[in-house]
């Protein structure tokens, strides 16, 4: 039963931060939801940033663990250059389209302009880190000979990652209520475009 009702509290804070914002949920909402006491909530988790810190940290779990090893990456840019790209994007769109990983993503794009801790949380695991992980890739592209040795990896990424991070601040927010599934198959698409734009400006002639 402990475990029941601290999987429910984690699951219906996701779903009601993601609603109202998470300064416009309280201890009491979460365990009305839930069913349970005010001061049962405690038994799991110790205030309610602890909750929130919890849903960040399954958060980069599960995107980490869709990450492509750069051994990985470079078989797949082996086999081509598309072949590389759509598994990359296969992993990312199977994430959106997971429910609680959809409205996570809500709550840290809704909360980070006031919320310093999703705020940190942002420009460090979901910018910074990413944004590494792209140099990383153009730059074993260079090593492979697919794109020229003096484009801009930095540039590069950045120019890609953050039009994909424009379409999510969209749909998550200036859209908002928007078909989830409609979105993850236009960003799928508008991405793809975006991609090969970019390669075709430094692909080796």
């Amino acid at each position: 039963m402990r475990t029941d009702n601290k999987q429910k509290i984690f699951d219906i804070s996701i779903d009601l931060f993601s609603r109202f914002g998470y300064n416009g949920v309280s201890i009491r909402q979460i365990a009305s939801k839930v069913g349970i006491k005010e001061s049962s909530i405690y038994n799991h988790y110790n205030s309610k940033e602890a909750i929130l810190d919890s849903i960040l940290n399954y958060y980069i779990e599960r995107m980490l663990a869709q990450d492509i090893p750069l051994d990985d990456a470079s078989a797949n840019l082996d086999v081509g250059f598309d072949h590389f790209y759509q598994m990359g994007l296969n992993a990312f769109a199977m994430q959106l389209k997971d429910e609680k990983m959809s409205k996570i993503t809500r709550i840290i794009l809704i909360e980070s302009y006031h919320n310093e801790r999703i705020n940190d949380f942002l420009k460090k695991s979901i910018l910074e880190d990413a944004i590494k992980g792209w140099i990383a890739l153009f730059e074993l592209m260079k090593s492979k000979k697919l794109i020229r040795e003096d484009a801009d990896s930095l540039q590069l990424a950045e120019s890609f990652y953050k039009y994909g991070l424009f379409l999510l601040y969209e749909h998550y927010i200036i859209n908002f209520p928007e078909d989830d599934e409609i979105f993850v198959e236009r960003l799928c698409e508008k991405s793809k475009n975006h991609i090969e734009l970019l390669f075709e400006s430094v692909r080796r002639g």
